[in-house]
């Protein structure tokens, strides 16, 4: 269990008991006023922030792990927010209805009152409790790799297109499909996250919210929303990680060929992501599942059940299924003549082989004595001796080597310490910082690594000489980690996470600053 918490209002650190915040007084437990869950839950860490809200990892009082996302209410309108909230709870429970292994659960979504001290006393904050998915979305895995494999990409659309089916089953539209909100888990599986709760809590949005501009369609823009609406961001989104081109940053509604930007992929998939992103709906495929059989064909799901077999990969009919499949006109070759055979050549006559003479009568040919027969030759007791010493030796000489053997690939595999002198003298290898050591080369971390930082800096410092000491800051704890040869990747370089440094205290012209720092290194 986690031995702090962070405050829900000021975001700062506290120790796991505390029922409020220490800096500003705020309540630390959410959905303290009797759950209807039965949950109460506290927030360990910050996974994003922003100005309509922020999403936390929390957990519950026994320990378990949820995510828990916060939207703010800033409603000035009383109807308004009236409106809002009632909006919010239909959604919410709506997502409670939904029974999908790609969905992730949602348990529980409440209002939290209690004011703090830094709080406007008419902001009130709602949240869900949701599963907590370990991994990272599709934007975090585009920014890295840049152009997608084209089976990664079709199995992950083959996971997305069922639960898009799933919900328009349902009755309901998605309506904000993009890489951000496609989840990876670090075994693979895909998981659908954000169904756009928290833009009812934009104020300045009126009627069906809009979706994502770059892959949002064209009718979304004028409060429509159909089937073949998720056809087009989901095209979009696949047409983005194919070729590395981010629509928000292009023209609006511009798609060239995939093919033309990524050469590898095959010609089916970019032609039927071409048909998806059609600016009229006419143009595009009639529903989801017409834009799946166009992007992976022969697909095979039992009714009832989550395909997961990988994409690229075509699934076999059951023989009862394959006898009832109806039958296949086969175009049939034309005849083929006959290839002439060899014809074999006639055998040549062969010339008698003259007899061997026989002996005659009165001149018997000539017999070969038999060898004589050799009588074993007795071993006396000094000869058994020595043939059980041989054996002996030979089986010790066997276990001695078979030993060495163990020893060599246990030493230059593990590398002990004792025998680091040992391995340096035989591969001409010298442990690393000793002098004239090969220096390890640095290699991009697959994760980004998290850091609470603090620094003393005088006060009244600005924002940049601050930052710049959070980064060496950053560095040396880089370095203490993965070794002194570790670099931070400045192309990526740290963030802040949650927010600006926090001042904790000033003493003699000397103010102490406190930050969490998240950010990329190279390390050996």
């Amino acid at each position: 269990m986690a031995e702090e918490i962070l405050c829900p209002s000021c975001h700062k650190p506290n120790v796991r008991r505390a029922k409020f915040c220490a800096y500003c007084r705020a309540d630390m437990v959410l959905n303290n006023d009797l759950p209807k869950d039965g949950r109460r839950y506290v927030i360990t860490r910050v996974i994003k922030a922003g100005g309509q809200g922020a999403v936390y990892e929390g957990i519950d009082e026994s320990g378990k792990v949820y995510a828990i996302k916060e939207m703010l209410d800033k409603f000035t309108d009383p109807k308004e927010q009236a409106e809002a909230v009632a909006r919010f709870d239909d959604e919410a429970e709506l997502l409670q209805g939904l029974t999908h292994p790609r969905i992730p659960r949602v348990y529980s979504h409440f209002t939290d009152n209690h004011a703090a001290f830094n709080r406007p006393p008419d902001e009130k904050r709602h949240y869900l409790t949701m599963d907590f998915i370990r991994g990272e979305d599709l934007e975090q895995i585009a920014e890295r790799e840049g152009k997608l494999d084209e089976r990664r990409v079709l199995e992950w659309a083959d996971q997305i297109c069922d639960v898009l089916d799933y919900l328009h089953d349902q009755g309901l539209i998605y309506r904000d499909m993009k890489p951000s909100n496609v989840m990876i888990e670090r075994g693979g599986g895909v998981k659908v996250v954000d169904f756009g709760i928290a833009k009812l809590f934009k104020p300045t949005e009126r009627g069906t919210q809009i979706g994502t501009p770059g892959y949002a369609p064209p009718e979304q823009y004028q409060g429509l929303a159909t089937p073949q609406s998720d056809v087009y961001a989901l095209g979009a989104t696949m047409h983005h990680l194919l070729t590395g081109l981010d629509p928000t940053e292009r023209k609006p509604f511009d798609f060239p060929p995939v093919r033309s930007a990524n050469p590898a992929v095959s010609q089916r998939t970019g032609d039927a992501i071409a048909r998806a992103v059609q600016f009229k709906l006419d143009d595009r495929f009639a529903d989801i599942g017409e834009f799946w059989d166009a992007l992976i064909p022969g697909r095979v799901a039992p009714a009832g059940q989550v395909r997961v077999a990988p994409a690229t990969q075509r699934i076999q009919q059951p023989a009862a299924a394959q006898v009832a499949t109806p039958p296949v006109a086969v175009s049939t070759p034309a005849p083929v003549a006959p290839r002439p055979q060899p014809v074999a050549p006639r055998p040549q006559p062969v010339a008698p082989r003259p007899a061997a003479p026989q002996p005659t009568p009165a001149q018997p040919a000539p017999l070969r004595p038999a060898p004589p027969k050799v009588q074993p030759r007795q071993r006396g007791c000094f000869a058994t001796l020595g043939a059980i010493i041989g054996t002996v030796v030979r089986w010790t000489l066997t276990l001695a080597l078979m030993c060495a053997l163990g020893l060599g690939v246990f030493v230059f595999t593990q590398r002990p310490a004792w025998a680091e002198p040992f391995v340096g003298s035989v591969l001409g290898l010298l442990p690393e910082g000793a002098p004239g050591a090969p220096t390890p080369t640095p290699r991009l971390t697959s994760q980004p690594v998290t850091y609470e930082l603090q620094v003393t800096m005088p006060v009244g410092s600005d924002t940049a000489a601050l930052r710049q000491a959070f980064l060496e800051a950053f560095a040396a704890q880089a370095r203490g980690e993965f070794g002194p040869n570790t670099q931070v990747a400045m192309n990526r370089p740290p963030a802040y996470i949650a927010g600006q440094p926090v001042l904790v205290s000033e003493t003699n012209g000397q103010a102490v600053y406190m930050v969490r720092m998240q950010g990329y290194v190279f390390a050996p």
